[in-house]
């Protein structure tokens, strides 16, 4: 083949070629129109969107939004551990037979030996520790903010103040008189309200309080209480405001005195029903607690009056009819329906021209069958609300739970002597404390509280048979440091001294029959201390 033929079959050949391309091609193009064709008659497909959790600055730090909704939240909560000392020494118990209906035959009444604990057996260190968490959630309406709030607690305690009578897995399976407490834990709803307009319905802290423990880690006398209530407060122009509250008659009720009993091994008939010894009990709730306060919030502090109205009904018992089992049917002896009151005055002032944070508090109260508005908080683990082997109106660290020597009565609101009537006892409290900053990360604080508590003559002449009740005096006064070396981070050390003064219950045996019996004398001062190292983080 020449040369010609070559370069004509090479055209033909490249021709060809040319052709299966432009092919090819119009054929990919008409596929590829196709699909799309195709993939156009099919429903659309989109992603969801993400929806990120959006900071809330409404109500201050820490808020969010809770997805999906118009509502934000706050999660917090506490983790704090405590060592804890005491200075154990013996303990008469007489909570069980000052006004509390026991007989004194003879020379008079001397404690039983269920009644008096050794101070060997008691713990001199113990360790406390309590979780915690918060939830807060707020939204905003025409009427304002809504907003739910709920605490809850848990608590693990050993030792004699931390432990007894809190419900738990592990119990004592001894005489507790002679033996150790064992450690108890429990968790507890403490917190739990609601707030709309001015209203607050729930679980919360009682409006007749304001103090209220803000510095002290051991408890200080005054009103502390966490209460169910149904309150509604009005704000005012210039920082004033004034609320109403119906509060849970329970959350203030107490013990009731007797000082009847029979003076022989015979019994004796009281309203129809026959014993020789008669206790009471405070009778139903049939009306709330009537608070008030009005109060008064400046940039230099805040003042604050605050008064409480408080049924105090009762029913005297025969003694048979209480006891665990009961041998007889509770038919009361004798009732009574009266009220009691409660007033206090509060001050708090910002004393920043000291050092920045720098506060004082004061607040003085009085009550009339009532004593719950002075018993300190009525909140605790270790009894009280947990239980009930102690009404919360005593309150968490009750006078006759001092533990140390002769411990006196439970404090009862009225006692029933023999002029067949339950006889209100009145007392008032002053509480005090400052905190103060060295440096941002170094605070200290002082505070105190002192207490009288007064019984009627026949309650305490044990008109009626009993053995009598004490009157009472109590002086508490402590100190603490704190290093906050972050925000929310605490370790703190506490000092507590307490000096209780009471009189000598008439009924109990002189001095020299309780030494010939092996018990200590009657002692009309007791002095007792505590300390605390803290260590805690909020967030």
């Amino acid at each position: 083949m020449g040369w010609g033929q070559r370069s004509l079959a090479k055209g033909i050949e490249m021709n060809f070629n040319n052709v299966l391309l432009l092919a090819s091609a119009a054929s990919l193009t008409s596929a590829v129109g196709a699909s799309a064709a195709r993939a156009a008659d099919l429903p659309a497909r989109q992603a969801a969107p993400i929806e990120y959790v959006r900071i809330c600055d409404a109500y201050g730090a820490g808020f969010f939004y809770i997805p999906g909704t118009d509502s934000c939240l706050k999660v917090g909560g506490l983790v704090m551990t405590e060592l804890r000392g005491f200075d154990p020494s013996f303990s008469i118990s007489g909570t069980n037979f000052y006004a509390n209906g026991a007989q004194h035959l003879g020379a008079g009444f001397v404690p039983s030996v269920s009644q008096y604990s050794n101070a060997r057996s008691r713990d001199a260190f113990s360790y406390a520790a309590l979780g915690r968490v918060e939830l807060d959630t707020r939204t905003q309406s025409p009427w304002g903010a809504l907003r739910a709030f709920v605490r809850v607690d848990a608590y693990y305690g050993s030792g004699q103040q931390a432990a007894t009578g809190s419900l738990g897995s592990l119990t004592n399976t001894f005489n507790t008189t002679a033996g150790t407490s064992a450690p108890r834990e429990t968790t507890i709803l403490t917190r739990a309200f609601i707030q709309f307009a001015g209203l607050t319905a729930g679980y919360a802290q009682s409006m007749f309080d304001f103090y209220a423990n803000a510095y002290n880690f051991s408890n200080l006398r005054g009103s502390g209480a966490t209460v169910a209530l149904l309150a509604y407060t009005a704000t005012f122009g210039d920082g004033f405001s004034a609320t109403l509250s119906a509060e849970d008659q329970a959350s203030r009720r107490t013990a009731i005195g007797s000082t009847i009993a029979s003076t022989t091994a015979a019994p004796i008939q009281v309203g129809g029903v026959s014993s020789t010894s008669f206790q009471a009990q405070p009778a139903g709730s049939r009306v709330p607690e009537i608070v008030a306060n009005l109060r008064l919030d400046q940039p230099w502090g805040a003042v604050q009056l605050s008064a409480a109205a408080h049924q105090v009904d009762a029913s005297l018992f025969a003694s048979t009819a209480l006891a665990t089992p009961p041998t007889t049917y509770a038919f009361p002896a004798l009732t009574t329906n009266s009220y009691g009151f409660a007033v206090q005055g509060g001050l708090q002032l910002n004393t920043d021209y000291i050092s920045p944070g720098d506060k004082f508090w004061l607040q003085v109260a009085y009550e009339k069958g009532a004593y719950g508005y002075i018993a300190g908080d009525n909140l605790g683990f270790n009894y009280g609300a947990v239980n009930q082997n102690r009404f919360m109106g005593d309150g968490f660290t009750s006078i006759s739970y001092s533990g140390s020597g002769w411990n006196p009565q439970i404090d009862s609101d009225c006692v029933f002597t023999g002029r067949s009537a339950c006889e209100r006892q009145w007392g008032w409290d002053i509480t005090g404390a400052y905190k103060h900053y060295w440096l941002p990360i170094l605070s200290s604080a002082v505070y105190g509280s002192y207490l009288e508590l007064h019984y009627p003559a026949d309650a305490l002449a044990g008109f009626g048979g009993a053995v009598g009740v004490s009157n009472l005096k109590e002086t508490r006064v402590g100190a603490n440091l704190v290093w906050t070396p972050l925000a929310g981070f605490d370790v703190g050390a506490e000092f507590m001294y307490a000096l209780l003064n009471q009189t000598r219950p008439v009924g109990l045996a002189p001095d020299a029959v309780l030494t010939a019996t092996g018990l200590p004398a009657f002692r009309p001062a007791t002095s007792q201390y505590s300390t605390r190292l803290r260590i805690q983080r909020a967030f």
